[in-house]
């Protein structure tokens, strides 16, 4: 392989390749610090010239320009810490440089050896994500990375066309496998001391294709689809909201997220982003005659979108999710889930969801 100049360029031609990305780095001095940690000079450099999209070992190997045993070694340490992925199409590997969210910001706090320095790695993953670069370089898309998924059992039985794809248990059940892991939002914050109580092993998944990486590198356990639906119902009880892919099929995660840890949901109360996650096509509205001014569902909501007035709650309906937690929650059901007046349809696969977002950046 050949060699640049520095380390300190290798770590800049990384971070231009990162950038390339649906969802890219910016240039910032935190993210060349978090490149450092986790690159090796040799990975750094591999990663620089890693072609876009799945490839082959011969792909990469062309490209790359070094022997078969030192790129096995270099993929086998990289694959390790989450700088790339791998699939099996045809029975053949494909390699994917994993991009920065979602991505290896993420595999690093779903790990369980810790040999990296986590809490550095937590304090610098937060001082980057919250850089108006990195605000800017998330909110510059009117398509959504992420979209909340609705709670079961908050609609009628008689449900409508659009809710095959707003349902986390229906996604689950379309993938038909999957994988548990950590919530890496709430692990990176307990590392800085700022952690919520709500769940941070075990609580959060993974389906289908991507479920199969993260059991093969140790990042998840393997779940049968009961044992994801029983988690599903453990973040329910805990008032979590559901967050995947802005997808309708093929969605390959699903966090339970708190409004206080979760980077998706921090977008909105911090940041007011827009577009930080794409709602279901539902909102909260309240029956008033039902109401016992309770204000469960003031206090549940973890986007703080509902405010007590007086005895009653008012939904602000522009901030409004359709996550459903508030209308779980409520003990006379007064809080109702209501179709929106306009649907929101989200892209068909996760390849569309990236081919738009990539249109939307000006990348291709």
């Amino acid at each position: 392989m050949g060699h640049l100049a520095s380390k300190e360029e290798i770590l800049k031609q990384l971070q231009k390749r990162l950038h390339q990305n649906p969802i890219g780095l910016p240039e910032h001095a935190s993210i060349y610090e978090i490149l450092s940690i986790l690159y090796t000079e040799k990975e750094a450099e591999l990663g620089a010239k890693f072609p876009f999209g799945l490839v082959t070992f011969e792909e990469l190997q062309k490209v790359a320009g070094i022997d078969q045993e030192e790129l096995e070694t270099l993929l086998k340490g990289m694959l390790e810490k989450g700088l790339v992925m791998s699939s099996v199409k045809d029975g053949k590997v494909r390699y994917l440089l994993s991009p920065g969210l979602m991505g290896f910001f993420e595999l690093t706090f779903m790990r369980t050896n810790e040999s990296l320095p986590m809490k550095r790695l937590a304090e610098l993953m937060h001082t980057y994500r919250n850089t108006p670069e990195f605000i800017q370089e998330f909110a510059s898309t009117e398509t959504s990375r992420g979209k909340v998924y609705l709670y079961r059992g908050v609609l009628p039985k008689v449900k409508s066309e659009i809710l095959r794809f707003d349902e986390a248990a229906e996604h689950i059940r379309k993938a038909g496998r999957g994988s548990i892991g950590k919530c890496y939002c709430r692990h990176e914050a307990w590392h800085l001391g700022k952690n919520c109580s709500a769940p941070i092993d075990d609580i959060c998944m993974s389906l289908g294709i991507a479920s199969d990486f993260l059991v093969e590198q140790g990042f998840a356990r393997r779940a049968s689809v009961d044992e994801l639906l029983v988690v599903l119902k453990k973040a329910e009880d805990f008032g979590l909201v559901h967050i995947g892919d802005n997808v309708q099929d093929q969605t390959t995660f699903i966090c339970n997220c708190c409004g206080c840890c979760c980077g998706f949901l921090e977008g909105i109360t911090k940041h007011h982003m827009k577009h930080a996650v794409a709602t279901t096509n539902y909102i909260a509205r309240v029956e008033q005659d039902e109401c016992n001014g309770c204000g469960v569902c003031s206090d549940r909501c973890q986007i703080k979108a509902i405010r007590m007035e007086g005895d009653y709650p008012v939904v602000n309906e522009e901030a409004c999710i359709g996550c459903g937690v508030c209308a779980n929650f409520c003990p006379t059901e007064a809080m109702q889930m209501e179709e929106r007046e306009k649907r929101v349809i989200p892209p068909k696969t996760y390849k569309e969801l990236m081919v738009r977002l990539m249109k939307e950046k000006g990348r291709i």
